[in-house]
C-alpha cells in the first residue's frame, strides 16, 4: 500500500513544544522570507471553535516561536524530513468570526529590538564596514553572520536620525553588499558569490511540476555600460573609468560620481553599480509541489522555457500548507554573468 504524504510545521512557544495543539487546529500556515532587504514573516491560522485562543491560550505579543516545516511519510527519498525556518517574534494576534478563527503573525525581525525601532545619532570614523555591523549587532541582542571578503574602510560614516538598520542597509548598498535579519542574525553577504554557487536543482518545464509561471524581461532603467568619475583626494588626480557590460551591445550608460583612489576601485564601483541596475532585466515566478530547496538566495537552472532558459537565484521563497496541500512560490532574477 502507498504512504500517503504530509506536511506540517513544528512550532516552539517559547521553549514550549505547542505542535501537538496547532496540529489540532490548523487551517493554514505560510511563511515568506526574502534574500536582502526585508523581514522574513509567517502566519499561522486556526479554527478557534471553543475560543481557547481568545481566553487560557490566548498568546502573548513578542513571545518567541521557533518554526519547521515537517514531511513525513514522502514516496521519496525525502522521507520524514525537517526545514528549520528560524526563530520569529509574535506581532500581531487576530481574532475574528463566526467562525471563530485565529492569526498568529510573526516578524523575524524582534520588535522590542533597537535596530528597527529607535533613531539614533552616531558616528565611526576610519572603521570598517564588519565593525560597524558588529557594534550594531551587540547592542541588538543579534549575531552578526558577516558572509564576505569585502569589508570597506570607512573614512567616516554618521548615523544621523536614523534607526541602526535603515543605517546599516545604506552602508550595505553602498558597498553593493546585501544584508537580512533573519533567525536572530544579522546576514551581511556578497550577492555575486551567492549567485556563483551551485544550483540546487533544475527547473525544467518539460520535467518539473510545475503549477503556474511567469516570465519578463525588461529594458527600463537597464544599462549597457557605467562610468565613474571621480577626483583622487589625496593627489587630485582626475579619475575616469567606464565598464561595459560583456552581454550587451546597445543601450544607456549608467553615470556615476563618486570617490575613488584608483582605476582599480573605479573598475570595481562600475560594476557593483552596473549589477545593482541591471538585476532585474529577466525574472520569473513559480508555483510548484512544496520543495525544501526552494529557499531564497538558493540558485536553479531553468530549462525548457526558451529564451528564459538559464541560472536565476532566488530572491523570495513562499512557503504555505493548507486545503491544497503544501505549495512554494518563488520569485526569481537571472544571475548576471561576468560582472
Amino acid at each position: 500500500m502507498s504512504r500517503a504524504r504530509t506536511a506540517s510545521i513544528k512550532a516552539v512557544y517559547n521553549g514550549k513544544d505547542i505542535s501537538a495543539d496547532i496540529s489540532k487546529y490548523l487551517k493554514s500556515f505560510s511563511i515568506s522570507e526574502v534574500i536582502s532587504g526585508e523581514a522574513d514573516n509567517a502566519e499561522i491560522t486556526m479554527h478557534d471553535r471553543e475560543e481557547l485562543w481568545q481566553g487560557d491560550w490566548m498568546p502573548d505579543r513578542g513571545a518567541t516561536i521557533d518554526i519547521s516545516i515537517m514531511l513525513t511519510d514522502w514516496q521519496s527519498e525525502l522521507d520524514d524530513k525537517v526545514l528549520p525556518l528560524g526563530k520569529f517574534e509574535l506581532d500581531e494576534i487576530k481574532n475574528s468570526g463566526p467562525p471563530n478563527t485565529v492569526q498568529l503573525k510573526m516578524v523575524s525581525i524582534p520588535n522590542n529590538a533597537a535596530i528597527r525601532s529607535v533613531e539614533k545619532n552616531k558616528a565611526w570614523e576610519k572603521t570598517k564596514l564588519s565593525a560597524i555591523a558588529s557594534d550594531i549587532a551587540k547592542e541588538s541582542g543579534l549575531e552578526l553572520f558577516y558572509d564576505t571578503q569585502e569589508d570597506p574602510l570607512l573614512d567616516r560614516a554618521e548615523q544621523s536620525e536614523q534607526t541602526d538598520l535603515s543605517f546599516l542597509m545604506k552602508l550595505c548598498k553602498d558597498a553593493g553588499l546585501a544584508l537580512k535579519v533573519s533567525d536572530q542574525k544579522i546576514i551581511i553577504f556578497d550577492m555575486e558569490k551567492y549567485e556563483q554557487a551551485d544550483a540546487v536543482m533544475t527547473i525544467d518545464k518539460a520535467k518539473t511540476a510545475i503549477i503556474s509561471f511567469d516570465a519578463s524581461s525588461t529594458i527600463h532603467d537597464i544599462y549597457k555600460a557605467c562610468h565613474v568619475k571621480s577626483q583622487n583626494t589625496k593627489s587630485e588626480a582626475h579619475i575616469e573609468y567606464t565598464f561595459t557590460a560583456p552581454d550587451k551591445k546597445e543601450g544607456l550608460t549608467l553615470e556615476v560620481n563618486e570617490k575613488v583612489e584608483s582605476i582599480a576601485e573605479a573598475e570595481k564601483l562600475a560594476k557593483k553599480k552596473l549589477r545593482e541596475k541591471n538585476q532585474e532585466e529577466v525574472t520569473m515566478s513559480m508555483s510548484l509541489p512544496g520543495n525544501f530547496n526552494l529557499m531564497a538566495a538558493n540558485t536553479v537552472q531553468i530549462a525548457g522555457f526558451h529564451f528564459y532558459d538559464g541560472k536565476y537565484i532566488i530572491k523570495k521563497s513562499s512557503h504555505t500548507i493548507g486545503t491544497g496541500g503544501y505549495k512554494t512560490k518563488i520569485e526569481l532574477r537571472r544571475c548576471i554573468d561576468g560582472y
